[in-house]
């Protein structure tokens, strides 16, 4: 990616409601004196350290390679992608952090069987997301993805008492190859213990391939819809096929209208995607200069997409659906940002997401509707989080609210954090008028 940077040559004050300094008409003739009364903080004074307080597209223009698409492509694909609370309330635990596919690492993320990788390759799979869920939390292994073994679960130890499922969609250039790969799948999964294997039927989705293995409680399905190819695989405490069946088809029930909704992507498509079209990741926090689009760190999503990079999913679902947030965005090393469906909605907004951590820390001095607490599990040695994105699993994390916004900011440092808060205030009032 190019850019090209321009130099503003704006100062922004923040945004003010004056009253008249002396006075003012009321009814016929009527005068009463005021003095001016700032309608918002003035965001000159705030503590904001090194951190921009201008939107990224003041100031830098971007120039996108060929390549950039790609990460809002898979975006979009996440967006689309169940959570565990689309198919049964009761998959309430993330037992996937996040899952691209490419035909460049879906080898190293193994979510799909080795034996059909083969098939991927040979159809000019494009790219495909991964998700799963679980009833009950599952413990997770930290080098999962470089076992070389097919991990659904991403390396979990395993819960007997957990019914956990994983879906994977993925894009193929057209639809008969999408068909061929599916086909393609089914075969080389269903050989790879050929004289165990049984076939399954799902009556309720007839154009499904499905197999499971007799006294084993897992069944895996595949199934081709237009250009896409849909894996589901379903695992619980005991091996009842008609439970397994029952839940594959639930998943495919949820899963495939959402794929309706949004029609497969050319490469001219792909090429010509936007940056930023919801004008959020213009307000949220962003310290580079510079953009990089990045399907997971720096990207804007629909709650959805959203949802899958959490761990409790139903309360963060709940807070999203109940106060009408419609967008999500991140950027890298920067802020998390809510766009709620009204002032008012993004207050109650960022009141429960208050309730989640109930301890304190101290607030930046003079910056209004700002919330810090010390996180109680805060990271521990190196995580994706860390070194990319807006860190939740930091060990002080800031929440603010600004109109209809909510964001959060996080740090290892308590000043820092307060900093980014501040920072990512004043932006949000900038943006209102830059």
């Amino acid at each position: 990616m190019k850019l090209a940077h321009r130099a503003t040559g704006r100062t922004v004050f923040g945004a003010f409601t004056l009253g008249l300094a002396a006075a003012f008409a009321v009814g016929c003739g009527t005068q009463v004196s005021g003095t001016a009364v700032a309608g918002e903080a003035d965001v000159r004074t705030f503590a904001v350290g090194n951190y921009p307080t201008e939107p990224l597209d003041v100031r830098a223009t971007p120039f996108y390679g060929a390549n950039d698409g790609k990460a809002f492509a898979l975006a979009r694909l996440a967006d689309n992608v169940v959570v565990g609370t689309d198919v049964d309330a009761k998959f309430g635990h993330n037992a996937l952090s996040l899952a691209l596919l490419d035909t460049v690492t879906t080898k190293y993320s193994m979510v799909l069987a080795g034996a059909v990788q083969p098939a991927l390759v040979s159809n000019g799979m494009m790219f495909g997301f991964s998700a799963a869920a679980s009833t009950h939390e599952l413990g997770k292994s930290g080098d999962w993805e470089l076992s070389g073994n097919f991990n659904p679960f991403a390396g979990a130890s395993g819960n007997p008492d957990a019914t956990s499922f994983n879906v994977t969609v993925l894009q193929f250039p057209d639809q008969q190859r999408a068909q061929a790969a599916a086909d393609q799948m089914e075969a080389a999964d269903f050989a790879v213990a050929a004289d165990q294997n049984v076939r399954v039927t799902l009556d309720q989705q007839p154009d499904a391939k499905a197999h499971w293995r007799p006294g084993v409680p897992s069944l895996a399905a595949t199934a081709a819809h237009g250009q896409y190819v849909v894996n589901v695989y379903v695992a619980q405490p005991k091996p009842d096929l008609d439970g397994l069946r029952a839940l594959a088809t639930q998943i495919f029930a949820a899963q495939l209208p959402l794929l309706d909704q949004a029609p497969a992507l050319s490469p001219r498509e792909i090429f010509r995607m936007k940056y930023d079209p919801d004008a959020m990741l213009r307000r949220t926090l962003h310290p580079y200069e510079y953009p990089q689009p990045d399907p997971i760190v720096e990207v804007t999503h629909a709650p959805r997409g959203y949802l899958h990079s959490v761990a409790d999913q139903p309360t963060w679902q709940s807070l999203l659906t109940d106060n009408g947030v419609d967008r999500v965005s991140t950027a890298r090393k920067g802020g998390l940002l809510l766009r709620a469906r009204d002032p008012q909605s993004a207050t109650a907004l960022w009141s429960g997401i208050n309730r989640i951590i109930p301890s304190s820390a101290e607030p930046p001095a003079g910056v209004p509707n700002v919330a810090c607490v010390e996180n109680p599990k805060p990271k521990t040695g190196n995580s994706f989080d860390a070194y990319d994105a807006w860190n939740a699993s930091d060990k002080y994390l800031c929440t603010l609210h600004y109109d209809r916004y909510v964001a959060r900011v996080a740090s290892s440092q308590l000043a820092d954090a307060q900093q980014k808060a501040a920072a990512q205030y004043a932006l949000l009032a900038n943006s209102q008028y830059l």
